[in-house]
């Protein structure tokens, strides 16, 4: 005999499974709205920079260690 206080049963695995599937689904959708949203600019323009230095650093020709 349970002696819970609220008089309830335990819920059972079936209903713990379900509920974990439920928070995934919630949470691929949380994400999915965030990916969907644009970069702010100070952001994007950061990227940009670093973009570009990248580009610049292939350009330049690589010495050798002494």
């Amino acid at each position: 005999m349970d002696n819970r206080p609220d008089g309830g049963k335990r819920p059972s695995a079936a209903s713990d499974t379900e509920l974990l599937r439920r928070i995934g689904q919630d949470l691929r959708s949380i994400y999915a709205d965030v990916i969907r949203q644009p970069l702010p600019q100070r952001i994007q323009a950061t990227l940009a920079l670093i973009d570009r230095e990248q580009r610049l650093g292939e350009q330049l020709p690589r010495t050798l260690p002494h």
